[in-house]
């Protein structure tokens, strides 16, 4: 249902998701216990979709959630005085489960897709049902995309509430001596950090996890990814965009001979701060497909997702302020992701040198401006139509059951002929 950047700028760009095991989810086991607390699990949508604008800063609801946090953390810490280990994650049970999830931004759209894809991320949740329930309820059943700002502003400030709460039960699985600096690492430049607004409350329950690195997100999450998850679901670590700890960013190829070659040329320009990237930073910039069209072969396809870094996802105004481009990173993904193209590339298989060499070096001058129209698609293009229909018609070949028509009111909006106009 979110769409729009003031809906969407209430997460982070690229995060992992997962949930808790029925087995240790108190709100399952012990159903007294949210009978007890339901007046703290109320939400806007009960006053409907026209909230007063008197009403807009009104923290009524968001209090009572941190109420019911807090009532939930020390149940938690009375029933698992040890801690919670791996077995309190939930491993799904069929091939057709989706146990880890991971979202994408998209700046003014996100896509949800199974399995870990990209790098290691900032920041995970863990979600238990009783949290499940309320992003439904909240942002999908209970909202009203017609609804007034009232109603639709509150919805997006009770989401920032629900973020902390899943980003805190991951915490609750991390080193008790830990949770408090992993989530300040989250809530970069936030000044009100330990105030009103964020109110994370790390939990006095011990983690029952041993762990033996200085890394325990990063161990964590290796572990349930290689040992804990069912591995009937499929779901492994992205070869192309994941790296371990230590593990350095590779050169250029010399040469573009086999698909190795490129996986190594797309984990070299993954960096963060790619000169690219950086220049290239408009709010319609985020998503691009590729074809890259390979003598006697089948073309490849692939979407570049730009991970733009934010210092904290806490405000709902003046999100540049709290961005870094030095910091942006890009995921390469074999396939389609989101709905939301903002640019096509089509490049020659014998040219990937020099498309890459434009992404590692690209600078504000004539002959890099020239690479960029050689293989980028302006919406003027006369033959745009054509690599639109390319894209489509491979959607639908690689992912039918799931496959939709592409919605390009998101795409480049400039119509450009001998230059590139300026951000």
């Amino acid at each position: 249902m979110c769409k729009g950047q003031i809906a969407l700028n209430v997460i982070h760009d690229h995060f992992w998701v997962m949930f808790m095991d029925p087995e240790y989810d108190l709100s399952i086991k012990y159903p007294n216990f949210i009978n007890q607390h339901s007046d703290k699990l109320r939400m806007p949508i009960e006053n409907g979709s026209s909230d007063s604008v008197f009403k807009l800063f009104s923290d009524k609801y968001i209090d009572d959630a941190i109420k019911y946090n807090e009532e939930r953390e020390r149940f938690y810490s009375i029933i698992y005085k040890d801690g919670l280990d791996y077995n309190a994650i939930w491993k799904g049970n069929t091939s057709k489960d989706a146990p880890l999830l991971t979202v994408y931004r998209h700046f003014d759209s996100a896509s949800v897709h199974k399995g870990a894809l990209g790098n290691l991320p900032r920041t995970l949740w863990v979600i238990d049902y009783p949290l499940f329930e309320r992003i439904y309820y909240a942002l999908v059943a209970g909202f009203d995309v017609y609804g007034n700002v009232g109603h639709q502003t509150n919805i997006r400030r009770y989401m920032d509430r629900l973020r902390v709460e899943g980003e805190s039960y991951f915490l609750d699985f991390m080193p008790k001596e830990q949770r408090q600096s992993i989530f300040n690492s989250w809530y970069v430049n936030q000044h009100f950090l330990a105030g009103e607004k964020s109110r994370y409350l790390p939990s006095s329950m011990p983690s029952k996890i041993s762990f033996n690195s200085d890394d325990a997100k990063r161990e964590m999450v290796e572990y349930v990814v290689e040992h804990h998850l069912n591995r009937s679901a499929g779901i492994s670590f992205d070869k192309i965009n994941y790296f371990r700890a230590g593990e350095k960013h590779p050169s250029l190829p010399e040469k573009f001979e086999t698909k190795d070659d490129l996986i190594q040329a797309i984990r070299a320009v993954s960096r963060p701060g790619t000169a690219f990237i950086q220049a290239i930073n408009g709010y319609n910039s985020n998503l691009a497909y590729i074809r890259i069209r390979i003598p006697q072969r089948k073309d490849l396809f692939l979407s570049v997702v730009v991970n733009r870094w934010h210092d904290n996802v806490s405000f709902m105004f003046d999100e540049k302020k709290r961005l870094d481009p030095t910091k942006d990173e890009t995921d390469f993904i074999f396939g389609s992701i989101g709905s939301y193209p903002n640019f096509f590339f089509d490049i020659e298989k014998k040219d990937l040198a020099d498309f890459f060499d434009l992404l590692v070096n690209y600078q504000d001058k004539p002959e890099y401006i020239a690479k960029l129209l050689k293989y980028g698609v302006g919406r003027g293009d006369d033959s745009f139509w054509s690599h639109y229909d390319w894209f489509q018609k491979r959607f639908y070949e690689d992912d039918p059951l799931q496959a939709g028509l592409y919605d390009l009111n998101r795409y480049y909006y400039h119509a450009w002929g001998d230059e590139l106009p300026q951000q």
